[in-house]
C-alpha cells in the first residue's frame, strides 16, 4: 500500500476553541487531522462552503453555549 505524503504544519488557535474541540472530538470520533483534511477538501470542490467560510468574519468564540446546542 503506498503511503500520503502529508505536509507538517502548525496552526495556532485560542485554548478554549481547542478544548471544547477536544470535547467534541470524544463524542463524534472526529480527530483534527480528519476536520482540517475534509475542510481543505470543502473549500477546495465547494464553492458555497468556500463562500461561507469567506463570509464568516465573527471568530470570537463562545464555547459551551455552541456545544450545547449540537448535543
Amino acid at each position: 500500500m503506498e503511503t500520503k505524503k502529508r505536509v507538517i504544519t502548525s496552526v495556532k488557535i485560542p485554548d478554549n476553541l481547542y478544548e471544547d474541540f477536544k470535547i467534541m472530538n470524544v463524542r463524534t470520533k472526529m480527530n483534527l487531522q480528519d476536520l482540517v483534511e475534509r475542510t481543505i477538501y470543502l473549500y477546495l470542490t465547494e464553492g458555497r462552503f468556500r463562500e461561507t467560510i469567506h463570509n464568516q468574519f465573527n471568530t470570537y468564540y463562545t464555547g459551551s453555549d455552541i456545544l450545547n446546542a449540537i448535543k
